[in-house]
């Protein structure tokens, strides 16, 4: 088989007038009313074997989207001769005209070629044309091929009619199903959106009735009828549609009445539907959502005519992705009782059912913690952070109104009965008795003078000056003993520290340290208001320190004041414990947690106290 290239030729042969002439009406009359492609390409193949001088056969092939020729018309009718379409399949191969001489396996039919041109919509192949020439057409290749060139606009015309009604129908039906999807998710609430598709759906695709229902103990409920705010439920029209949507969802199948004779599904309950509403046509097509049918939707036509395939395949995914959207609505509207039921159900089957080990595993756990909780007891203890402090605490205050003279101390100091702790700037109050103790002399030489004269009053009023004289150099001697403050026993300076204030004022009676004994500590302990019920004097504990975490100091309760304070947005009580045994390691001003034993209860109440307390106090206030 040989194959060369075809090129249209430029001048048309006289002889086309003539034989278009005598083309019968009729076949031009079947290309220019052709229903569909198929009927179109038949009458342009037998028109163009009419015109073309030597035409023996005609193929007309059609490519699908493997670039595959599958025959759609050929002339004359008959059997579809392959090697039209071998010649078909190189077209539209090379996308340009070919020329192939088959080697031919009957002598009669004498010389053949056979020439074919691709159909072309833009890059895309849409098929091809091919003709069989006989005899010696050396003369009239040239204008064969043109001819075919020309004519395959006939079928290039068609088919961009076609594609362009195909996509305004789809986008139409795009445009249709997005409008509807926009309806359920715009409408607030389950109801509302269920009745506003089905008047959608109603208007949109010509429907009498539109009918919606779901799945509801085992049987299909119908929710909303369009066109109708409301309805009775025991209705016998509302009862057989429920019948009819059951049939869809019991066969898993979306069901057209009336049915084709070949249809497996049954109808009967259709056929009542349409007995009882005068409907010409049913569709049902169930909603089926996840792994479940969860409804199904009934459309009604009558006199409008039965629904075509594409109108279905569009229905059929309409309804695909209100499914969801419908059961997202529905659930969102139930009550919170009902939803926490069902969630707890579904817990529950999936704890009892197959797989979900890993659920099963820590149910168990948690089962045995708690039943070990509630029958293991252990010691319940009550917590509260501690403070170490002095037994016995003495605070050192300025004796009068003066400067810091010297301070060799402070905080954290040992210091012994006696020792120094500051001094205070004493010149002010040795000038101050200076000049009292000089005026009491010159009051004593004016006292004997008045005796001397023996001037009665002068006497007694010099007397009274010398006397306050001598009360004011006592004040004066008493500020002057307590211008060095001095430990009152051996201790340790706890707070206080004056190094920096080296003649700075103090004012009388300002704290200037805190001096602790180091044989005798107290702790001072925070319990939180819910659990001071359960402290008493007398119980004993443990005592851990911040800066001694490795040893525990056991102590006793000797003190609960019945004076709150609120700290970290709690309220706690203090307590005072004493230590058992002395601890010289420890120091006053020392942080820590105190565990005070209360008796032995179960594990589960211990842990399960705080929320114990909240539940019996939140039911109280609101119900008690």
């Amino acid at each position: 088989m040989a194959s060369t290239d075809a090129s249209p030729a430029v001048v048309a042969a006289p002889a086309d007038e003539g034989r278009v002439a005598i083309l019968e009406a009729a076949l031009w009359k079947r290309l220019t009313d052709a229903p569909d492609l198929a009927a179109l390409a038949a009458a342009w193949i037998a028109l163009q074997c009419g015109l073309i001088a030597g035409a023996a056969r005609g193929l007309v092939a059609f490519a699908d989207e493997h670039e595959t020729p599958r025959p759609a018309a050929c002339w004359p009718e008959g059997s579809v001769p392959q090697e039209l379409l071998a010649t078909a399949r190189a077209a539209i191969a090379q996308r340009r005209g070919v020329v192939q001489q088959p080697v031919s396996s009957e002598p009669a039919l004498g010389a053949r070629v056979q020439l074919g041109y691709p159909v072309l919509l833009g890059e895309r192949v849409a098929g091809a044309a091919v003709v069989e020439l006989q005899g010696d057409v050396s003369q009239d290749l040239r204008r064969a091929t043109r001819q075919l060139q020309w004519g395959a606009a006939w079928l290039r015309e068609r088919l961009l009619l076609d594609s362009s009604g195909d996509r305004e129908r789809r986008m139409r039906m795009s445009v249709i199903a997005l409008d509807l999807l926009a309806v359920a998710l715009e409408a607030q609430g389950f109801q509302a959106a269920c009745r506003a598709v089905a008047t959608a759906l109603a208007h949109e695709f010509a429907c009498e009735r539109v009918s919606i229902g779901f799945v509801r103990r085992g049987r299909v409920r119908v929710a909303v009828i369009s066109h109708s705010a409301q309805f009775g439920r025991h209705m016998n029209t509302v009862r057989i549609l429920g019948d009819a949507m059951d049939e869809a969802v019991d066969q898993r199948a979306a069901i057209v009445y009336p049915s084709s004779p070949d249809e497996p599904h049954s109808t009967h309950a259709h056929a009542a539907v349409a007995a009882a509403n005068g409907s010409d046509t049913l569709l049902t097509l169930p909603l089926f959502t996840h792994d479940r049918f969860i409804g199904a939707i009934t459309l009604e036509r009558r006199l409008q005519g039965p629904f075509d395939a594409e109108t279905m395949t569009v229905l059929d995914g309409v309804v695909c992705a209100l499914a969801p959207i419908f059961e997202a609505k529905r659930r969102d509207d139930r009550w919170l009782v009902t939803k926490i039921a069902e969630a707890l159900g579904r817990q529950v089957a999936r704890l009892l059912g197959p797989g979900h080990w890993a659920r099963k595993l820590a149910v168990a756990a948690a089962l045995a913690v708690g039943a070990a909780g509630y029958w293991w007891t252990d010691t319940y203890r009550v917590t509260g952070e501690a403070t170490i402090e002095g037994q016995i605490q003495r605070t050192m205050v300025a004796a009068f109104n003066g400067f810091i003279k010297e301070a060799p101390v402070r905080a954290g100091d040992h210091v012994a009965e006696g020792q120094t702790l500051a001094s205070l700037d004493d010149r002010d109050l040795v000038l101050e008795r200076l000049r009292w103790v000089t005026e009491r002399q010159r009051k004593v030489f004016e006292h004997e003078k008045a005796i001397g004269e023996r001037n009665r009053a002068d006497v007694k009023i010099i007397a009274a000056q010398i006397e306050q004289a001598d009360a004011q150099i006592k004040l004066v001697d008493e500020q002057l003993a307590h211008a060095r403050v001095t430990a009152p026993f051996d201790g340790l300076v706890v707070s206080g520290d004056l190094t920096q204030s080296i003649g700075a004022a103090v004012q009388r009676g300002q704290q200037l340290f805190e001096i602790a004994p180091l044989d005798s500590y107290r702790v001072a302990l925070e319990i939180d208001e819910s659990q001071i019920r359960d402290v008493t004097v007398g119980q004993a504990g443990r005592l851990v320190v911040a800066s001694l975490p490795h040893e525990t100091f056991a102590l006793t309760v000797a003190k609960v004041t019945p004076v709150a304070k609120a700290h970290d947005g709690h309220n706690y009580f203090r307590v005072e414990a004493l230590l058992t045994e002395a601890a010289p390691q420890l120091r006053p001003g020392m942080h820590g947690a105190a565990k005070l034993d209360v008796d032995e209860r179960r594990v589960a109440w211990i842990w399960a106290r705080a929320f114990i307390d909240w539940v019996t106090l939140f039911v109280w206030r609101w119900f008690g």
